[in-house]
């Protein structure tokens, strides 16, 4: 066995800023319903924002704005905003947009409830009573106006009396919705009302303290979605979640969960297909995830358009995602035009960790390991200071190269010479056609490398040649003992050797 040369891999590394860019909890925060809020100076300095330093004092602020009671550490105005996209995406969702960015959520977050809701020519009117609304619909679900078909169907919002937002100077006004088709409809001009203006005016309206340059409280500001945009894919899901199936599709499920410097939990998840299926390199799909807690309840959805990389002949995609400590049942998988590719539901348990303490990574088998030649993230998938590690996802390997094993250890104990102590004993078991094979690498001290641009981490692990391995199922035992501090990790992973 030989030691990985890490050094030499981190030579370009130190010059790169490890947190020059914003990341994935708060890259896609205006893409949603809040976008509906934003001014056009708003729109300018997030375009702005460029750490996530930045990006947490700006969305604290914004909120912080449109606080009606400032002085407290509670955001009511946050809370009815939440309230009113869900209410949006409960019923005004179409095949093709989501509720809570149509015209109609876009009204809802903006102006709040309608006193009345009403369809043309005599169409039964609906009061919302208590903050709720509730919307007439026909015997399929969908959204019910009366009238003839030769004319575009029609919904009128009367908004009046309590219903009419104190800050909306007009008087009593209502809004026209005309149906577009599929239950899509979309604001209409009228002779009596601009409807730009209203939402213009509600949009400035909303902001209770313009003058405020620092938010007096800080607020969680990374909303999660709990449902899917794309909602063929959402159906997609539920008819594979009814299923019943731990799988589906040739990809395999690698995850491990993470502690940033900064505190923040996460795993970091990859799906692997193997080369001779039809999900090769290069191909554009969308990565999912799906988290649900105790209850069965989904309290988190994952969607993203990515492009399969190439690790040697297979494919994978990973993804870094960010959870609260707790325990969930997961499904993560991938998809292209509404069509489920490859899911697996696993369990998941994802423990309190104090980034300044010590403690171990899971254990990770590769075949690739390399350097990254662009800036890099704290929360990026098997990112570690600026260091790409790729699982070998299925576990199979050849008997020929390297079986590379990594882990990251944190604030390992010191010395007097401030480096770190640590010893490693390997033992290799394995059940071959000829027979149980093993193989035990004696306790030996540890190449450990700092990580780049990362406090009291290091980098450890080996390049195990393959060259003379029967094929068959492995087993790889790994004992650290941290000699400093007097700690001791046992980690062990399988793996396969098939025939070249």
């Amino acid at each position: 066995m030989k030691a990985i040369r890490l050094c030499s891999l981190f030579t370009v590394l130190f010059a790169l800023s490890a947190g020059a860019q914003v990341s994935p909890r708060y890259a896609d925060w205006a893409n949603g319903p809040v976008t509906h809020l934003m001014t056009k100076e708003e729109i300018k300095q997030w375009k702005a924002v460029r750490t996530d330093d930045e990006a947490r004092a700006f969305i604290d602020l914004f909120w912080a704005r449109r606080d009606p009671t400032p002085d407290t550490p509670r955001n009511e105005f946050r809370e009815q905003f939440e309230q009113m996209v869900r209410v949006a995406d409960e019923n005004f969702t179409s095949a093709r947009i989501r509720g809570a960015m149509s015209d109609p959520g876009r009204a809802l977050i903006l102006l709040g409830p309608p006193y009345r809701i009403s369809g043309r020519a005599g169409a039964p009117t609906v009061s919302s009573m208590g903050g709720a609304m509730t919307i007439p619909t026909d015997s399929a679900g969908g959204v019910f106006v009366p009238g003839s078909h030769a004319e575009q169907n029609r919904q009128v919002w009367t908004y009046a009396h309590e219903r009419k937002p104190k800050y909306i100077n007009q008087s009593d006004f209502v809004l026209v919705f005309l149906d577009e088709g599929k239950n899509e409809w979309q604001l209409a001009h009228t002779e009596r009302t601009n409807p730009d203006v209203i939402l213009m005016e509600a949009l400035n309206g909303l902001i209770v303290s313009p003058h405020l340059t620092r938010a007096p409280f800080s607020i969680d500001t990374s909303p999660r979605a709990t449902s899917f945009r794309d909602l063929l894919l959402d159906t997609a899901y539920k008819e594979f979640r009814a299923a019943g199936k731990p799988a589906i599709g040739p990809a395999s499920l690698t995850w491990g969960e993470f502690v940033s410097p900064e505190g923040q939990h996460f795993a970091s998840v990859q799906i692997y297909v193997p080369a001779g299926h039809d999900i090769a390199p290069g191909k554009k799909l969308t990565f999912f995830g799906v988290l649900e807690n105790g209850e069965g309840k989904i309290i988190q959805v994952e969607e993203e358009a990515m492009t399969m990389i190439a690790n040697g002949a297979d494919a994978f995609v990973d993804k870094a995602i960010l959870l609260d400590p707790g325990s969930y049942m997961a499904t993560f998988g991938i998809a292209a035009d509404g069509h489920i590719l490859s899911a697996t539901r696993t369990a998941m348990n994802i423990e309190k960790r104090d980034p300044a303490a010590t403690g171990i990574s899971p254990l990770i088998l590769s075949n690739n390991i390399v350097p990254l030649k662009t800036s890099w993230r704290t929360t990026d998938p098997f990112t570690f200071g600026g260091l790409k590690v790729i699982p070998k996802g299925d576990a199979v390997f050849v008997p020929k190269g390297d079986l590379w094993y990594f882990l990251e250890l944190r604030n390992p104990g010191v010395t007097e010479q401030g480096t770190p102590n640590v010893r490693v004993k390997i033992d290799i078991q394995g059940k071959t056609p000829k027979g149980p094979v093993e193989m035990k690498l004696p306790m030996q001290q540890a190449e450990m490398t700092a990580l780049a641009g990362e406090k009291n981490r290091f980098a450890l692990g080996l390049a195990i040649p393959l060259e003379g391995f029967v094929p068959g199922d492995y087993t790889i035992k790994i004992h650290v003992v941290d000699a400093v501090l007097g700690k001791n990790y046992d980690l062990e992973r399988q793996f396969h050797i098939q025939g070249l």
